[in-house]
């Protein structure tokens, strides 16, 4: 039987793990394989091997791997992987890996329509990077860049960490332009957290600088991903 396994990061909060679980459930319902299930990179008691081998023993013969992440770095292409490999590599079984969805046009839509009322603000779209891997900084700016056309404003890329880092963003412009950051992330959590009181000094330093909300699970969202499931169905 063909199946599905949705692999999340996961958050040490159960509630945020529930609002998840009823996002992919959305796009479960829009699927026809039989056998459909959820993954947590960071939850012992719901991690992929675990997962896997309860899907194996309810016949998995086939497998698509959908990545629940925005853009593809180390969980992307190292850790679900190696996870995969340690139940799958003793098997016969195919699988796929869906590519992430982040840059789709349903994702950045709902993005857009956060920082619509924005019209006079330099802003920055922020998201996770990464020092390792180039690939999210490339899909980023050319998402923002056709972003920036679509709405006519100004738009720059950013992120947590790597090259792109909104710190050395911010050291660079005027303290009197209005500066607007967007979370480009799937909700709150720490890590929003962590770009909130990592731009606390230049707040303090006179910087204006408001933040909007993060993509908040927004089901348009849900669209992307079957998008990129249909992919390589």
């Amino acid at each position: 039987m063909k199946g599905i396994i949705y692999i999340a990061h996961g958050s040490k909060m159960p509630d945020k793990n529930e609002r998840f679980r009823a996002f992919v459930q959305h796009i479960i319902e829009q699927r026809p394989e039989p056998i459909q299930h959820v993954a947590f990179l960071e939850k012992d008691d719901e991690n992929v091997p675990i997962v896997l081998r309860r899907m194996v023993a309810e016949g998995l013969t086939e497998l698509i791997v959908v990545p629940m992440l925005l853009f593809p770095a180390m969980h992307a292409v190292e850790d679900i992987p190696s996870q995969l490999e340690s139940v799958l590599a003793s098997t016969n079984i195919p699988y796929v890996i869906a590519d992430c969805f982040g840059d789709t046009a349903f994702v950045y839509e709902v993005a857009e329509r956060i920082i619509a009322h924005y019209k006079n603000e330099t802003i920055l779209i922020t998201a996770h990077g990464n020092k390792r891997f180039t690939e999210p900084d490339v899909r980023l700016t050319q998402m923002v860049d056709q972003m920036s056309v679509r709405t006519g404003q100004n738009l720059i890329p950013a992120m947590l960490y790597g090259n792109l880092s909104f710190e050395e963003i911010l050291k660079k412009m005027d303290k009197g332009t209005p500066i607007v950051l967007m979370p480009y992330f799937l909700f709150d959590g720490h890590l929003v957290r962590k770009i909130k009181r990592l731009s606390k000094p230049f707040i303090e330093a006179g910087y204006n600088i408001t933040f909007t909300n993060t993509l908040d699970l927004h089901l348009d969202m849900t669209r992307g991903v079957l998008q990129k499931i249909q992919e390589v169905s």
